[in-house]
């Protein structure tokens, strides 16, 4: 599973993804403040 983990201000917002490329893709649309990780 593909993580993206987005730290705003006060916040964190997960989001969860299956494959590689649909969470590469969907971590450009953030500007900065975000992290791509793989976990099991």
């Amino acid at each position: 599973m593909w993580v993206i983990t987005v730290f705003e201000k006060k916040d964190v917002r997960i989001f969860e993804f299956t494959n590689k490329t649909e969470a590469t893709k969907a971590l450009e649309g953030f500007k900065k403040n975000a992290i791509l990780s793989f976990t099991k």
